[in-house]
């Protein structure tokens, strides 16, 4: 029998260890950005997330626009176009451009918190199979999502930031702000204007609880074609 220390079992404490900000973040489409990052330690474990910012993000007087980017490698890095991660980036982006404001872009997050191989496993499992991504991480024994946005909050907090109107269809990113102290004001919708990913939206709303009234959209697409 293995015994462990009770230092062992307990719940290692997510603590920021080293920063930096005000870098700037050279675009192609030549957007006025300011690029940052976080360095946190949990026990032996790091992580690392990015910020994309315009405008004064310390201690800001006035709530602050917010996107808590999840890291999705397939469609950032290689263009997959299997879901609208890159593009709900993108948006946000040119929206922080525009308004100011901040994204945090959370690179433990890629495959909802599962890694890269896992999210490759279950993109086998959703062509063959026929499931949507949620089904498909249950059929491998994993949670649908495992992702958890604490580093956001310290991340957050540390920049003395209290109030944010979240860009984001996910209330639990809301709820999850609000538990720990985060006032978010108002969910600002990123919903992508395409037919062909009607049904991973709709697996999205009905099996993520994401909030989306997106048919008027896609209608609206549709007219356009």
């Amino acid at each position: 029998m293995i015994l462990q220390n009770e230092e062992d079992c307990m719940p290692k404490t997510l603590k920021i260890i080293d920063k930096i900000l005000a870098v700037d973040l050279r675009t192609e489409e030549g957007l006025d950005l300011k690029l940052g990052g976080y360095l946190m330690q949990q026990g032996a474990e790091q992580k690392e997330c990015a910020l994309i910012y315009k405008g004064d993000i310390v201690c800001p007087q006035a709530p602050i626009l917010l996107r808590i980017n999840s890291a999705c490698f397939t469609g950032d890095i290689f263009h997959c176009a299997r879901c609208d991660c890159s593009w709900q980036l993108k948006e946000a982006m040119k929206k922080i451009a525009q308004e100011g404001g901040l994204i945090i872009y959370q690179f433990d997050h890629e495959g909802r918190g599962h890694g890269f191989v896992s999210k490759l496993k279950s993109f086998v499992v959703m062509d063959e199979c026929q499931k949507t991504s949620f089904e498909a991480f249950e059929h491998l024994g994993q949670k649908p999502d495992k992702r958890d946005f604490l580093a956001s909050v310290l991340i957050l907090k540390d920049l003395g930031i209290k109030q944010v109107r979240l860009i984001s269809n996910n209330p639990q990113k809301k709820d999850f702000l609000m538990e720990h102290g985060i006032d978010a004001l108002e969910l600002i919708p990123s919903i992508i204007p395409d037919k062909r990913l009607r049904p991973y939206l709709l697996s999205k709303k009905n099996q993520f609880g994401h909030l989306m009234e997106f048919d008027d959209i896609l209608n609206q697409e549709e007219g356009m074609a």
